[in-house]
């Protein structure tokens, strides 16, 4: 019963503590603003009339429309709601928009004091969709895993928190990548492994395990940019993000690190918890086993899930790379010039860094659950010693 209570408490801290930083999040007080947007807003609108339609079938395969649409649409919130508009939409390969009656829509609608206000599509509107998603994705893990699903979307939400409401600010305002990257490690994989295991040994196991697989990420990424010569310089955005910096602090090499750590931290802590759930049930069968034996036995596990993870992460990468590759293709990109781009290069760093970081959390995990394990029965047979 005493164990229960403490495990609501801290659960209790870990919903505080998200419902701090995002309070915080609220009140954040950005130094740099890119752009002056105080005259933009981006509301809803209905399209209740579509006065004038010209669009043609374009691409080798007929797989899109390009042209001009004259739109009459309803300001569903904001200063204007209820009012109508008439608005020119040009359809083309990147603004690809298709308004229909009916269909809701995001107006960009700049209205500066001295001048005329002038209104665009902006693009469909996909707030509602994007929460229904999301709603259903957790409802889904709540049914079928029940009580530890609706814990689990907790420690989901948590590692959420801690990304966009601790670890950007921080990033934003010069923090240094590993350090704060770091912090969102330790404390995602904390609360998620709590979430997961309550409050018991192996969760303490497990978290010690994705805690240091999720940091060897950062090592090992640093071992790569300087095998490779990579910087913050080296990303695609370093233009946007050296205009930040100028007036943020923003350390772009910050930004790699945290990539990397943020975006391995996932695969990490699914094979250190399910590792630590695999030895946990041979220890339970077994407690007569050795060190050397639950080590083994750990490996063995870890091996054959190494040939799996390793792919999610450098997989992850190409998928999202794949549209660069194409058009490096079309380019007739040499053979030197496309290893020594930087994209290439930063792609490889990240890729690997990732997936070596979940390699080396299966020795990781089963070193520190066989040691521990093995010490406890240990220090278990002892105190029954003394006791007799």
């Amino acid at each position: 019963m005493r164990r229960k209570w403490t495990e609501a408490g801290i659960l209790l801290v870990i919903l505080a503590v998200m419902a701090a930083l995002m309070w915080s999040f609220t009140r954040q007080d950005y130094q740099y603003e890119r752009y002056e947007t105080g005259s933009v807003h981006y509301v809803k609108a209905r399209t209740t009339e579509i006065l004038e339609q010209e669009l043609t079938v374009s691409g080798s395969g007929g797989e899109y429309l390009t042209g001009y649409q004259k739109l009459v649409v309803e300001f569903l919130e904001g200063d204007r709601k209820g009012e109508t508009q008439e608005i020119e939409n040009y359809v083309t390969v990147q603004h690809h928009v298709i308004a229909e009656e009916g269909r809701t829509l995001i107006i960009c609608a700049d209205e500066p004091d001295n001048a005329e206000p002038y209104y665009s599509v902006y693009n469909y509107s996909r707030g509602n969709g994007i929460w229904i998603l999301a709603a259903g994705f957790l409802l889904l893990v709540v049914l079928v895993g029940r009580k530890q699903g609706f814990l689990s979307c907790v420690g989901l939400l948590f590692t959420m928190c801690m990304v966009f409401c601790y670890l950007l600010p921080q990033l934003y305002n010069g923090a240094g990548g590993f350090g704060a990257s770091a912090v969102t490690v330790i404390a995602s994989c904390a609360a998620t492994c709590f979430c997961i295991g309550g409050l018991t040994r192996k969760t303490l196991f497990n978290i010690v395990s994705a805690v240091a697989g999720g940091l060897s990420a950062g090592v090992l990424f640093w071992i790569c940019a300087m095998v490779l010569e990579l910087n913050g310089c080296t990303m695609d955005e370093a233009e946007s993000l050296v205009l930040i910096a100028q007036s943020t602090g923003l350390k772009l090499e910050s930004v790699l690190y945290a990539g990397v750590m943020v975006s391995s931290l996932g695969a990490v802590m699914d094979i250190a918890v399910s590792m630590g759930a695999s030895l946990h049930e041979i220890v339970s069968l077994n407690p007569e086993l050795t060190w050397k034996d639950l080590f083994r036995s750990g490996m063995n596990i870890g091996r054959d899930a190494i040939g799996t993870m390793t792919n999610t992460l450098i997989l992850a990468f190409a998928g999202g790379a794949l549209a660069t590759l194409l058009i490096l293709i079309s380019y007739g990109v040499q053979y030197n010039q496309l290893l020594s781009s930087n994209f290439l290069a930063l792609e490889i760093a990240q890729g690997l860094a990732g997936s070596a970081a979940i390699v080396l959390t299966v020795p990781i995990s089963a070193w520190i659950n066989a040691w521990g394990y093995s010490l406890s029965h240990r220090q278990s047979k002892n105190h029954g010693g003394e006791q007799q």
